[in-house]
């Protein structure tokens, strides 16, 4: 496994854990309205969840070739 999927392992991650902070108040929580907090906190885990899928798969279709 290369240096970039590696990267981009870390970076699905850190997606994950800042859309997590951002829906527990941890992050962004004065001066927003809480619907705006949710919705992008909800944006930002499932984002780091379809990168993350989208790199595991990446992984096994290469293999099979």
């Amino acid at each position: 496994m290369n240096i970039m999927k590696y990267f981009a392992y870390a970076i699905s991650i850190l997606f994950v854990f800042l859309g997590v902070a951002i829906l527990s108040g941890y992050l962004m929580n004065r001066g927003l309205p809480a619907q705006f907090r949710i919705m992008v906190g909800i944006v930002l885990v499932l984002y780091g969840v379809f990168r993350f899928l989208m790199t595991y798969f990446k992984k096994n279709q290469t293999r099979e070739i």
